[in-house]
């Protein structure tokens, strides 16, 4: 339930919350959704349950056709921009002197990265900062482009990985985002990227925002979109933990095969990285 006032011409949340989904209709809708015993899944189901460090089986997600490194640019001294929600949320992030996509990397003691987490009943609290784990990925290191085929889509698609490095740790992680089509990104400006692909983390995820009507003909569980924070060996990093929401994607308002890429932080506070990803026709 969200609740929202007038402000300055427009609506502002006021408040948001949740209830309490009844668990014999649940287990009734589980089981009619699914085919699946709900007492053999029970307890993942009204439990977290934190799966980090599982194994991702990426070839039931998609089928590659074509794989290839492809030029890409990682400005760390370029200021940062924000737009949309980012500007709402500005006060929610609680490191202050963030100028540059670097200072979100740079994890100098006592200068740690955090915002306001959202905490019941449904207000964002900077008296429980969230932490972030940035410095796992203070350095980029390169861009693969695939083609995919996936088996919820008909048309081949596109998939991007950025690969990471730590400079204190030594570790790898990569960041994939997979079932997109390059062609139908639409071209903007850096100014109005909330436009662009606009996703959450996760594996037949429906948008941030999504009206009922467009949710009908686009069910999440028949998309062919995926979005995980790997390690070398394909085994899950917990991006919630990391402090990484989504990507959000468009192509360069001049040019067509110029890929930006940005990366959301933990409750898309802020964006915390810019790439630009240079995608030349095969």
């Amino acid at each position: 339930m969200l609740l929202y006032f007038k402000e300055n011409g427009g609506k502002a949340l006021y408040y948001q919350c949740w209830f309490t989904f009844p668990l014999g209709h649940y287990k009734d809708v589980f089981e009619q959704n699914t085919g699946l015993s709900y007492w053999q899944h029970w307890y993942y189901l009204e439990h977290w349950f934190d799966p980090a460090g599982t194994l991702v089986p990426l070839e039931k997600l998609r089928r590659v056709t074509s794989e290839r490194e492809v030029p890409a640019t990682f400005d760390r001294n370029e200021t940062t921009f924000a737009a949309g929600e980012q500007v709402r949320k500005r006060r929610t992030t609680l490191t202050e002197n963030i100028v540059s996509w670097g200072d979100f990397f740079d994890s100098r003691p006592g200068r740690p990265v955090e915002f306001a987490s959202f905490i019941p009943p449904g207000r964002y609290s900077v008296n429980h900062p969230w932490k972030t784990q940035y410095w796992r990925m203070d350095r980029f290191q390169k861009a693969i482009f695939r083609r995919i085929v996936s088996p919820a889509a008909e048309q081949p698609l596109d998939e991007l990985e950025l690969v990471f490095t730590s400079s204190k740790s030594g570790e790898t992680c990569r960041f994939v985002v997979s079932g997109f089509d390059l062609n139908a990104l639409p071209q903007l400006a850096l100014a109005d990227y909330p436009h662009g692909l606009y996703m959450p983390m996760g594996i037949g995820v429906p948008p941030f925002f999504q009206s009922y009507e467009e949710l009908q003909p686009q069910p999440p569980d028949k998309s062919p979109y995926a979005s995980v924070l790997l390690d070398p060996a394909d085994r899950w990093i917990d991006h919630h933990s990391f402090g990484i929401d989504g990507p959000v994607m468009h192509r360069d308002e001049h040019d067509p095969n110029l890929l930006h890429v940005e990366l959301l932080s933990y409750e898309r506070h802020a964006l915390i990285a810019h790439f630009q990803v240079r995608i030349k026709p095969e």
